[in-house]
Order: structure tokens, then C-alpha cells, then sequence
């Protein structure tokens, strides 16, 4: 028995000295970790600005999972007027498109119309329109109307149509002498008066602007006057000045 508590008593100072060794680690491990915290912690604090533990994150999440704004002083640097400085010139230039499609309204208005009628002989006027006003007549000797306009001429002058046309009719008149009729353009008609016997065209025709239908002779209602051309015109059916064609 004395020899068993001998053998106990020399094994205890090993077991005393394994878990002094123990403690003496988790001592030293506990100490590491102490020094490494107050390492990070006094690195921090001198550089405040490090934020490279978060900027390295490919999305740019930082740790609330709120997405940071990789260049917010770039955006805010530039001024607002720069949007509004360079549209502003882009409305002006379009501004003066719309009247140049509007100045080309009144050209389609009168494209229709030929740009100007050719004078049937000489363009001098010896007894003008009068309308719904009489006038003296040398050869009745009365106050009647002239439902047209005189062109002066000589006899066997030819005769031209004022424009382009389709003969409607050839007639003889008592008072007209041979009467030649085209349909011209935009309701135009035409009475060519105080024609000779030879005639260019016959009803049905079509003619064109400038073209010789016949040639002058003698307007019996106004024959003590000089020999010259009786041309009426009417549009839609109305009688009006032919000089409104010319000019």
C-alpha cells in the first residue's frame, strides 16, 4: 500500500505541469487576438478615408445593401443649364420650315391656271369691257352694253387661242358675224367674234395655247368701227373682263 501512494504522489507534478501549459496558451492566444484588435482598430482611426473594403465589391453594395453612387461629385458638377442651352437652338432652326411650307399654298392655287393667257391678236384695246354700264355704239347709235373687249387688227390677221382647249361649238351670229367657241381651262370659255369664212379648227378640236384658229374679218353690230377682234369671256357661265385674264 505505501508503494501505490508513492507512485501517485511522484505522477501529479506531470498532470500540474500539462495544464499549466494550457492555460499558458489560451493566455497567449487570447493576448494575439487582444494586440490584433487594437492593431485594426488604431489603423482605422488614422485612416478614416479607407473604404477599400467596401469599394472592392464588384456591385458597389455596401453593408445595409443600399447601392452607393460610384462618381456622385461628377453627376452633381455639371450644370443644369447645359441640357436647355443645347435643345434650344434644335426648336429655333425648325421655326422657319412652317412659312416656307405655307408660301407654297398660293402657287398650288394657281398652278391650275396657265401663267398667262396669249393675246388672240395685238395687244391694243380699242373698246373696253363694260359690264352691266352702257356705252355709246358709232355704229347703232345707241346705249347698250359691250359684253366684251375689243383687240384692234386688220382684216385677215390671223386669230389665236388664248390657251389650250377643246372647240365647242362654230356658229354665225347676226350681229357677231362667225363666232368661234373653246372650252378652255378652270370654266374659261371663250367667244371669238367677227371671224372670216375660213376656220382653222371645226367643233371637236382640241387645241392648243397659241394655236390659229382663223383670222379677222367684220363684226357686223360694230362695223363703222375699225376693223378689229370682238372676244368675250365667261367663267362658270358668267360674263366677265377678259383684261383680267392678261393681266
Amino acid at each position: 500500500m505505501s508503494s501505490l501512494h508513492f507512485k501517485s504522489e511522484n505522477q501529479s507534478p506531470k498532470k500540474n505541469n500539462k495544464g499549466f501549459y494550457i492555460a499558458l496558451g489560451v493566455c497567449l492566444v487570447a493576448v494575439g487576438v487582444a494586440a490584433w484588435t487594437t492593431y485594426d482598430s488604431v489603423v482605422k482611426y488614422a485612416n478614416p478615408e479607407d473604404t477599400s473594403s467596401y469599394s472592392a465589391s464588384p456591385t458597389g453594395r455596401t453593408q445595409s445593401g443600399v447601392y452607393a453612387s460610384s462618381q456622385p461629385a461628377e453627376v452633381s458638377s455639371q450644370p443644369e443649364s447645359t441640357a436647355p442651352a443645347t435643345s434650344a437652338p434644335a426648336a429655333s432652326s425648325k421655326a422657319p420650315e412652317q412659312p416656307a411650307s405655307k408660301a407654297e399654298e398660293p402657287a398650288k392655287e394657281t398652278a391650275a391656271k396657265p401663267a398667262s393667257y396669249v393675246y388672240p391678236v395685238g395687244e391694243t384695246v380699242t373698246k373696253n369691257f363694260s359690264g352691266e354700264n352702257p356705252i355709246f355704239s358709232d355704229t347703232m347709235q345707241d346705249w347698250r352694253v359691250h359684253s366684251g373687249i375689243d383687240f384692234e387688227a386688220k382684216i385677215g390677221d390671223p386669230v389665236k387661242a388664248i390657251d389650250a382647249g377643246k372647240v365647242t361649238d362654230l356658229y354665225t351670229d347676226g350681229n357677231l358675224g362667225n363666232v368661234l367657241v373653246i372650252e378652255h381651262s378652270d370654266g374659261i370659255v371663250a367667244s371669238y367674234c367677227g371671224l372670216g369664212d375660213t376656220m382653222l379648227v371645226k367643233k371637236g378640236d382640241t387645241v392648243k395655247s397659241g394655236q390659229k384658229i382663223g383670222s379677222v374679218n367684220v363684226v357686223p353690230i360694230e362695223s363703222v368701227e375699225k376693223p378689229h377682234l370682238h372676244l368675250e369671256i365667261q367663267e362658270s357661265g358668267k360674263l366677265i373682263d377678259p383684261l383680267t385674264l392678261f393681266k
